[in-house]
């Protein structure tokens, strides 16, 4: 071989290894666009649930809102009071001690498995027009614990309970067992 020739491909390889090398990293910031821009649709269409709990002398009202960006799917919704998870609304309010009187009201929503709550809205959970049972709201909140599996349209969930402060992520909403709040 002759010097020429070893410096032709040197030069060659030298130039060869740069292309190679810019290649790699043209990839690389396509695959890191790539996740940010996955980033931003999942934040672009992130639900959050929180819980409202709204009283007065004459009246208890428990709305779960969305004040995401995105609309929340519910994958799951239990309530318990004093750590039981009841059966239905209606039994929950007995528990805690509602007795229907003359002139009291009661309306009360399903929440469960395929429910959607769109951004910005909400739903009257439990709607009590009762002065006696008004009088019990502090211990109601007390005794009483919501809890809410729900997912994005890109299948990231989470679960929020009454007294949490944050949303916790989880892989999936457990559809074992009682996974709504019926009426």
């Amino acid at each position: 071989m002759s010097t020429e020739t070893s410096k032709a491909l040197r030069v060659d390889l030298t130039i060869a290894l740069c292309a190679l090398f810019v290649s790699c990293l043209a990839a690389g910031a396509a695959v890191y666009q790539g996740h940010l821009i996955a980033n931003q649709l999942s934040v672009a269409v992130w639900p959050y649930i929180t819980f409202r709990e709204t009283s007065s002398n004459t009246y208890i009202e428990v709305d779960v809102q969305n004040v995401g960006s995105g609309p929340a799917i519910i994958g799951s919704a239990t309530l318990s009071v004093d750590g039981t998870p009841q059966t239905s609304l209606s039994a929950s309010l007995r528990a805690l001690g509602f007795v229907p009187k003359n002139g009291s009201t009661v309306t009360l929503t399903n929440l469960g498995p395929g429910s959607v709550i769109r951004p910005g809205d909400s739903v009257a959970l439990v709607h009590v027009d009762s002065k006696q049972f008004a009088a019990l709201a502090g211990k109601v909140e007390q005794r009483a614990r919501i809890e809410v599996c729900y997912c994005s349209m890109l299948q990231q969930c989470w679960r929020k309970a009454t007294g949490e402060d944050y949303p916790i992520s989880v892989r999936a909403c457990d559809r074992s067992g009682t996974t709504s709040i019926n009426t």
